[in-house]
């Protein structure tokens, strides 16, 4: 139903008429994959976009062409090839995975189309060439940011880490977490790595059960002999003991994870099952569509990374949230609708007071300081945007925004 919703709201676009003025746009969005949930609300906000663009009286008209993928590499660069091609289009946004992200960004670079990364966030995205720009926080400083939310806000000091060990945007960001979590003083007491696809997860609960401290009992024994009375003259020795405390074992205060959204769903699941319940910190690929049952489920609170919140206050996000529902039917779940909203409100704005082309892009996007985006304060440093990350939390079935961290 979102995807007819969306492509509805797309042919209206589409078929409104053409302006002198007229600025013409690229999206591509990994809608037809495993992230087609996710994507399709990153979609949506690009869409919504377009509309506010086109009601406004003061702006140059949008027209969006719109490519939808998979994640098959030959599917990806079709599209790309399909985006270069469309007559006047002089920029691109979108793509929220990593591996379709690297596909893609060499691929408009060598066709001199601008582009601007919705939602992946590798570190090295911006280095592919001039062409490559991306909106959001990447994962070192993503996994930066959780080690000090763990520390400085969860107050956990004593943590069991999975993660990822697939080379992927989770296992950077794990990577970054632990070497500033452990340079915070923090205690790993657990590091369990995931290089499958689809593993068992059993292990992991029994890793916990044997992390769990022993009862409180003693261990050093010594034998002290002392002298007691019977009372009828008569003396007798007795033996006690006495034992020295066992040092205490720290008690595991977290779990901490970095995995793809099918596997924290199914860890998640497997500890409730096995009634191995502790607070959770997840990173971004805990902001999926995939994911939010699952954390609704957890009896305990689940915090993790967003790129966006749509629990702010700020009258733009209130605005932003109450048109989405009323042009798709729902509230965004996820903070990609923002990304995909303000990717294309970022390029019309680098298009203002100058003449619209693939150059004043180029040149526009890199000045860009302090933009007002649903997903907060947005300035560009070189090619990579630098924006605020959320922090949200889980607890009781609710979700609410835990704190923005900058």
């Amino acid at each position: 139903m979102r995807l007819f919703t969306a492509l509805l709201a797309f042919i209206c676009c589409m078929n409104s008429p053409a302006f002198a003025d007229e600025i013409v746009l690229g999206t591509i969005f990994e809608i037809k994959d495993s992230q087609a949930p996710t994507a399709q609300e990153a979609l949506n906000g690009a869409l919504l976009a377009v509309k506010k663009i086109n009601e406004s009286s003061d702006q140059n008209k949008i027209k969006l062409e719109v490519e939808s993928v998979s994640g098959e590499t030959i599917n990806v660069l079709k599209g790309v090839d399909n985006l270069s091609r469309s007559k006047g289009i002089i920029a691109a946004t979108g793509i929220i995975s990593e591996n379709n992200a690297l596909t893609a960004a060499p691929a408009f670079q060598a066709a001199n189309l601008p582009f601007l990364c919705s939602g992946a966030q590798v570190d090295s995205l911006p280095h592919i060439g001039t062409n490559v720009f991306t909106l959001a926080v990447p994962d070192i400083r993503t996994g930066q940011l959780l080690a000090e939310f763990a520390g400085g806000s969860m107050l956990v000091n004593n943590i069991m880490l999975i993660r990822s060990d697939l080379s992927d945007s989770t296992a950077r960001q794990a990577d970054s977490f632990r070497r500033r979590f452990k340079q915070n003083g923090g205690n790993i007491m657990a590091e369990m790595r995931i290089t499958e696809q689809d593993p068992d997860l059993s292990f992991v609960s029994r890793k916990l059960k044997e992390l769990t401290p022993p009862e409180n009992t003693n261990s050093t024994v010594l034998d002290d002999t002392v002298g007691v009375s019977d009372f009828v003259d008569s003396a007798a020795d007795i033996t006690i003991q006495k034992r020295d405390a066992e040092p205490a074992r720290p008690q595991v205060d977290g779990i901490v994870v970095f995995a793809p959204a099918r596997i924290a769903s199914k860890l998640l699941n497997q500890l409730q099952q096995d009634q191995q319940i502790f607070p959770v910190l997840g990173g971004t690929s805990f902001d999926s569509i995939a994911m939010q049952e699952s954390m609704k489920e957890y009896p305990a609170t689940v915090f993790y990374a967003s790129q966006a919140s749509m629990d702010r206050e700020a009258p733009l996000v209130r605005s932003f949230v109450e048109s989405y529902k009323a042009l798709f039917g729902q509230t965004p779940q996820t903070g990609y609708a923002a990304l995909g909203f303000d990717s294309i409100m970022l390029l019309a704005a680098a298009t203002q007071k100058q003449p619209s082309t693939s150059e004043t892009i180029r040149n526009g996007l890199g000045q860009i300081k302090n933009f007002d985006g649903v997903s907060g304060k947005i300035s560009f440093q070189g090619r990579s945007a630098e924006k605020p990350l959320y922090i949200m939390q889980v607890k009781g079935k609710q979700k609410s925004m835990a704190t923005m961290l900058e």
